[in-house]
């Protein structure tokens, strides 16, 4: 009876380490916080425990040690006393099998599956043993801090598998995976890349009249129009087609373009640009359309926030579109330009 005993108290204890520790490792980051958002109770205990899971790992395999070592030596001892010395290798082997199933795997697959609630319940008790047991942490850091390695960052690749992973399983639909996948192409890719060539760029010189370009610009399909003086070399500013047509409602057809170029300057950028750092341009200085200009300073075509977005979305298309992909219409153009000049 004193055997059997002393076996359940330590497969408790054991099973109860074995799941609070799975939980822990199995409660991500961004549930935690979740549940700190939601004023869960223990959340924020958990995440404190989340933020420095070194201490709180090695009190629970302190504890869990303590159980199976020092409980195996009671465990033979009372067999000793109740069987005697001859049935010590069958009731120790006995007892390994029950620490193996009941002690470790059942429990930490419960854990597994089960890690936020477990993890929020344990977490207040949990932090109180760590400050209680923090001498004996400190002590035991003393012999492993040589050993430490530096928390490695998840990479690109590391996320590439895990939706995949997750897509596979369901959790993920297919038109999220491949967002996530197209993202981390963005600082892959330049303006050049994406951009609307100079040879089918929608321009307009600021010097002439509104009323001889009427209905060129009613067979507009591009809201933003770069407007230029001389050559397209030389855009001096943008003007919206809608600010046109209402132009041209109000009988001030006789004005030049340049009269109706926007106040604010146009936005330059280089064909090198990364895309990811392209988006934030175009987040921070509130603009749609950027003019690309190559090298030498000159109009190598225009990219819209329309395009970058088409990177992670795919392609956007309205009626109004009369060429789906302007950049392949724009490399047709000039591979027909130099074969004439051949």
């Amino acid at each position: 009876m004193r055997l059997a005993f002393i076996v359940f108290i330590i497969l408790v204890g054991s099973a109860i380490c074995s799941m609070v520790e799975s939980a822990l490792f199995s409660a991500s980051i961004g549930k935690v916080n979740v549940a700190l958002e939601q004023k869960k109770r223990g959340a924020s205990s958990l995440l404190k425990i989340k933020e420095n899971m070194h201490c709180s790992i090695t009190v629970i395999v302190i504890i869990n040690n303590i159980f199976n070592i020092v409980g195996s030596i009671f465990v033979g001892l009372a067999a000793v006393d109740s069987f005697g010395s001859a049935w010590i290798g069958i009731v120790s082997g006995m007892f390994v099998f029950l620490v193996i199933v009941f002690g470790e795997i059942i429990p930490k697959t419960i854990g597994t599956n089960y890690s936020i609630p477990i993890s929020l319940f344990v977490a207040k008790p949990l932090l109180s043993i760590i400050k209680l047991l923090s001498p004996a942490v400190w002590f035991i850091d003393l012999f492993i801090k040589p050993s430490w390695v530096k928390k490695r960052i998840v990479s690109e690749e590391e996320i590439k598998v895990l939706s995949h992973l997750g897509y596979i399983e369901g959790s993920i639909e297919a038109d999220e995976k491949e967002m996530i996948q197209k993202i981390f192409t963005l600082n892959d890719l330049t303006a050049k890349d994406i951009m609307t060539p100079r040879t089918v760029i929608k321009a307009l010189s600021g010097k002439d009249i509104l009323n001889d370009l009427k209905d060129e610009i009613y067979l507009l399909s591009h809201s933003r129009l770069p407007i230029y003086e001389a050559d397209i070399d030389n855009i001096i500013g943008i003007c919206h087609q809608r600010e046109l047509l209402i132009a041209l409602g109000k009988g001030e057809g006789q004005k030049e373009i340049r009269d109706f170029i926007r106040s604010d300057k146009p936005s330059f950028v280089s064909e090198n640009i990364k895309l990811d750092e392209l988006i934030r341009l175009f987040q921070k200085g509130k603009f749609h359309l950027a003019i690309v200009v190559d090298e030498f300073g000159g109009t190598a075509g225009v990219v819209t926030l329309e395009d970058v977005l088409e990177q992670i979305v795919g392609e956007i298309v309205d009626e109004t579109d009369e060429d789906i992909d302007l950049r392949v219409k724009g490399r047709g153009i000039r591979t027909n330009i130099i074969l004439r000049n051949r």
